[in-house]
């Protein structure tokens, strides 16, 4: 049926280009016409016709006129259309020269019968198209609601026209700092006025959110426009990049503005052919693939179109939810769900042995610090370090080409059982690397935001709940990374890495977590006065501030801009073996034991003294 309606649409196109190419060239023959008309008119006008029509409509075909819907003409139709006219003239010119009857015509006619034609050729498809948007989304003007946009540039002006196709959205102004654009109409919609003028046409339009437009635009000036629209009473939101999410209709992907729109990052760039070298028709595979960095690289390396996916969990419930995602959003890529503990040596070689993965990523691991510090050290370090033992040693006696372990910033330094595990599975890898033909990559970075256990859903959840929201210290500082954004580069390091590098990725700005917890109750339209903001004291194993060593003492520079490496210090030989005694052990050594042991596995490690908070009790609202 849809081949058999197409036929149609294009004989109908045909029609009227035929009937509009008659029409052009009679007007453009009165035109020029001296005197009464001759006898022989109508002989010569249905002889030209019989050579003007098929050229014009084959060349029409050519240059693709007739592949376009009049519903959705725009200005590429239009100049195909110009195109197709102009050459087709000239084919005609040169065709009625061969056929003796140019003589009939002057070069008046020449000039005014092409643009006839593009006039009633374009013009119809515009009216089409304007009479169709106008049935469709016209009627009724006042439907949707009203919303300011803010911006006018190429971004917002795109927003605009696809606004206009919903019902959901009326857009009655836009708001601009750039003082050129001040009173002009862009798509129909007036510049008002700057961006500081959001209150006073908020009220006078009656206006109840805005639509942020800027998508490159300065975290500041991002909080700027925040501060505005809170001032204003106005729900600030926010829309994707035209070119992401085609799927779906503009109105469906408008939402408020997180949390992480404020933050102080750049977007990545990535080596793409690099990375298609890497994982394009290679058979992949993903431990922790469950987990929010874990299932996010999936998806991610789904899109090179690998082999195969191999996903390795342990949770059945986050194997299933993943597995769900990847099977609908990548229906052709065979995805391979295996369920499984790292530490289970004879389950991790069957999978591989099996599926004889190309490259592996390792996320799987225990990251909560208070959990993992009391009462489930010694799980810590059996699941981070065995676990990656396993993993790692698996990988190379399966001819696996690279092993990408996801690390953290809690190894620098650590303070805790967390991330002193992560430090020595580190290790693990760097003894591993010496004698492979594997090359073991690690990559360090710091909270994600959204991921599983972070911040952010714990203070949205408080939120909800009408508070308090609760934070540990008034000045702890965090470095913050979107879980796409870490997963990039997770991946730009696999791609990169020669063999036993520890990357260390360029997180930005530290954020006071006191902010985040501000930022996040204006977001929610609420003060400081509804939603109290408490300090709780550091946790076990917490420290204010995290190190990433991304400096040039410490690191040298990679191609990549967002990516160091570490100068790590060497594993001594034959420390592997006496690590591995220590973690096969029978006993279960207690937490007092695990953090003793810890430290001479990893000299670095230390426990830090918490910092008493002064004149701020527990539980007590902050200023």
């Amino acid at each position: 049926m849809k081949a058999v309606r197409l036929d149609f649409h294009s004989l109908a196109a045909t029609m009227h280009d035929g009937t509009a190419l008659v029409l052009a060239g009679c007007a453009a023959g009165l035109l020029t016409l001296n005197g009464p008309l001759p006898p022989y008119v109508f002989d010569v006008v249905g002889a030209i016709a019989l050579i003007a029509i098929p050229t014009q409509v084959a060349v029409s075909y050519f240059f693709g006129v007739y592949q376009g819907v009049w519903r959705y003409t725009s200005l590429p139709d239009i100049q195909r259309v110009i195109f197709s006219v102009l050459t087709g003239t000239v084919l005609l010119s040169i065709m009625l020269r061969v056929a003796d009857l140019d003589v009939y015509l002057d070069y008046r006619e020449y000039i005014l019968y092409p643009l006839f034609l593009i006039v009633i050729m374009a013009g119809s498809r515009m009216a089409y198209r304007s009479f169709k948007e106008w049935t469709l989304y016209g009627r009724g003007g006042e439907v949707g609601s009203p919303v300011l946009v803010i911006g006018a540039g190429d971004a917002a002006v795109g927003l605009v026209k696809e606004l206009g196709r919903s019902h959901d959205w009326r857009v009655v102004g836009m708001l601009d700092d750039d003082g050129a654009k001040l009173g002009r109409l862009l798509n129909g919609v007036r510049v008002l006025g700057p961006l500081e003028d959001l209150p006073k046409f908020a009220t006078r339009l009656k206006v109840r959110h805005a639509i942020v437009a800027m998508p490159s635009v300065a975290y500041s000036v991002r909080r700027r426009v925040v501060d505005i629209c809170k001032r204003a009473r106005v729900q600030v939101m926010t829309a994707p990049a035209l070119s992401t999410s085609a799927n779906k209709p503009v109105a469906a992907r408008i939402r408020k503005v997180a949390v992480e729109d404020l933050m102080k990052r750049e977007p990545v760039t990535l080596d793409d052919a690099g990375l298609h070298d890497l994982l394009t028709s290679q058979v992949v595979m993903v431990t922790g693939a469950g987990g929010s960095i874990g299932s996010e690289l999936c998806r991610q390396i789904a899109a090179y179109q690998p082999a195969m996916l191999v996903l390795f969990e342990q949770s059945e419930f986050a194997m299933y939810k993943v597995d769900e995602a990847l099977r609908e959003q990548f229906p052709e890529i065979p995805v391979v769900s295996a369920i499984g503990d790292v530490k289970n040596a004879k389950r991790m070689a069957q999978v591989m042995h099996q599926y004889r993965p190309a490259h592996v990523f390792h996320a799987a691991a225990y990251k909560h610090v208070p959990l993992m510090e009391e009462a489930n050290a010694w799980e810590a370090v059996l699941n981070n370090v065995l676990g990656t033992y396993v993993v790692a040693r698996t990988a190379i006696d399966y001819d696996v080409r690279k092993f990408v372990f996801v690390s953290t910033d809690k190894a620098v330094n650590p303070t805790n059982v967390m991330g002193a595990s992560k430090r020595l599975a580190e290790m693990v890898c760097q003894a591993l690397q010496a004698g492979s033909n594997t090359r073991f990559e690690m990559v360090r970075f710091g909270n994600v935001l959204g991921s599983a256990g972070s911040v952010i859903p714990k203070f949205q959840d408080q939120i909800d709940k009408g508070g308090p929201v609760t934070v540990t210290h008034p000045e702890m500082v965090r470095y913050f990374m979107s879980i796409p954004e870490a997963a990039q580069l997770v991946l730009q390091a696999g791609c990169m890495g020669l063999g036993g590098e520890i990357f260390v990725m360029d997180m930005g700005e530290p954020v006071k977590i006191v902010d985040v917890a501000r930022d996040m109750i204006r977001l929610s339209d609420l003060s400081e006065n509804e939603i109290r903001i408490v300090y709780t004291g550091l946790r076990p194993g917490e420290k204010l501030f995290e190190e990433l060593l991304a400096d040039d003492e410490h690191t040298r520079p990679t191609p990549h801009p967002k990516l160091r490496i570490a100068k790590a210090r060497e594993v001594a030989a034959g420390w592997l073996e006496d690590m591995l005694s220590w973690l096969q052990s029978e006993r279960i050594p207690s937490e007092a034991e695990v953090r003793r042991d810890l430290k001479r596995w990893v000299p670095e490690f230390h426990s830090q003294v918490r910092p008493k908070l002064k004149a701020v009790p527990r539980a007590k609202a902050a200023p």
